[in-house]
């Protein structure tokens, strides 16, 4: 029994590790943004919001195609002139039915009425511009579902390489401690044989000590890092992900070329220009209501004393032709305020296309800043770390003080994490130049 126990702790010992491997989600970025593209909720909403305009643009079918109806009506009266007419429409009327005693107070008459009814559309130029209007809007709609996707993307890369900045912060740090913990232990060993004072044990163990909380803030920050990619990417936010590519030691600097119309290309301002049309389109719409409508209409009726019954039938053609001369002032005012849409419309884009101006402008400025900040954060953390490595080696001689050693790792340590962050905001700038070009920019 002892031995099968022993057997099972071992199974145990190699089962435990391998559950918490399963649990570590190996991501490339190519990756991340397919699993964006496939489970990102905003996404989905996007793409829910583009199927509803397109309902509602197919919804204007109605202004060609027929609409038909059937209905089925069961009725009892001794209303005098809707029974007389039930007669009619059953044909039985007879000679006593004119009898004026059962003309003013007729017996009960039942009447089950079946009916078909059609309504075409002739000509009703205000709903072709209405339809049109709707057209544009949804083509609005999908523009923007498609920039919601480029959206999507830049946060994706963003969180990508924010997790491995994360992680190599982590890392900077650990050896940061590491560096603290054999110093402090160098250094009661150097208090025992009297070499230092008590002092200098505890400013190390001071020192250590922020190591250590830096290294607790470096961690959860690495999970907040982790849990927000899950949350874009459609992954339990309990998943472990390692980023498999990393951001590029010394990029190369480059220049972003582009033609001034070409921002005017890009998904949300060409969803803006549809806007506009759509509002063009619908001003052109209620001054059509100006002008008459006309519509042909059609039914079928059999009519029974039965239920479904068709002993009796008629039918009816026509068409109609309605004007509104005068509603009030209404149709003025319609146009009136679709004008005025119009404007605004026209004013908001052009807002918006010299802000989106701005932004591009000031991403070039801050491509640039950002690589040259990355050259100045090289030389200052190979400055700091051959500092460090000359104090180390005076330390271990004994001709250099813990306080000097630490605070050498310190800048070290700083300079390290300086000139990560630095390359990610290279990266940054990249990926947001990217989102307003709407173009892959290769380094």
């Amino acid at each position: 029994m002892q031995k099968q126990l022993h057997i099972y702790l071992l199974l145990l010992s190699f089962t435990i590790p391998l559950i918490g491997l399963g649990q570590v989600k190996q991501l490339s970025l190519e990756e991340a943004l397919q699993l964006a593209g496939e489970n990102n909720r905003s996404a989905k909403v996007a793409e829910a919001r583009q199927q509803a305009a397109r309902g509602s643009y197919r919804m204007t079918n109605s202004l060609f195609l027929p609409g038909l109806s059937v209905s089925h009506t069961g009725v009892s009266t001794n209303d005098p002139l809707s029974a007389f007419g039930f007669k009619l429409k059953q044909e039985v009327v007879t000679q006593a039915d004119f009898n004026p005693a059962m003309l003013n107070d007729p017996d009960d008459i039942e009447n089950y009425s079946t009916k078909i009814e059609l309504q075409q559309p002739i000509l009703n130029v205000d709903g072709i511009y209405a339809r049109k209007a709707a057209k544009n809007q949804y083509e609005a709609v999908s523009l923007q579902t498609e920039r919601t996707r480029q959206q999507i993307q830049y946060e994706v890369k963003k969180a990508y390489f924010q997790l491995e900045l994360a992680q190599s912060a982590v890392e900077v740090l650990q050896q940061s401690v590491n560096v603290a913990k054999e110093a402090l232990t160098l250094t009661k060993d150097n208090e025992a044989q009297g070499f230092v004072k008590h002092a200098d044990v505890l400013e190390a163990s001071v020192r250590m000590e922020e190591r250590q909380s830096q290294l607790r803030e470096a961690n959860n920050q690495l999970q907040t890092a982790n849990e927000f990619l899950a949350h874009l990417v459609g992954l339990d936010l309990n998943s472990s992900i390692e980023p498999t590519d990393s951001m590029v030691e010394d990029p190369a600097q480059f220049t972003v070329n582009y033609n001034p119309g070409e921002l005017e290309n890009r998904s949300d301002l060409k969803a803006v220009q549809k806007q506009i049309e759509a509002t063009e389109n619908m001003l052109r719409s209620e001054k059509m209501k100006f002008i008459p409508r006309v519509n042909a209409f059609g039914s079928y009726e059999w009519n029974d004393k039965e239920i479904l019954g068709t002993s009796a039938s008629n039918y009816m053609v026509g068409a109609s032709l309605s004007w509104d001369l005068f509603s009030g002032y209404k149709n003025v005012g319609s146009v009136q305020k679709a004008s005025a849409q119009l404007n605004e419309a026209r004013y908001n884009y052009d807002d918006y296309l010299s802000q989106s101006q701005i932004q591009l402008n000031r991403a070039k400025r801050k491509l640039e800043l950002t690589y040259q900040q990355i050259q100045s954060g090289k030389l200052a953390k190979e400055q700091a770390e051959e500092s460090l490595r000359i104090r180390t080696d005076r330390f271990e001689q004994g001709l250099e003080k813990t306080t000097d050693l630490l605070i050498a790792e310190a800048l070290a340590s700083k300079k390290n994490l300086d000139y990560i962050q630095r390359i990610y905001n290279y990266k940054q700038a990249v990926f947001e130049l990217e989102l307003l070009l709407e173009k892959e920019i290769n380094e």
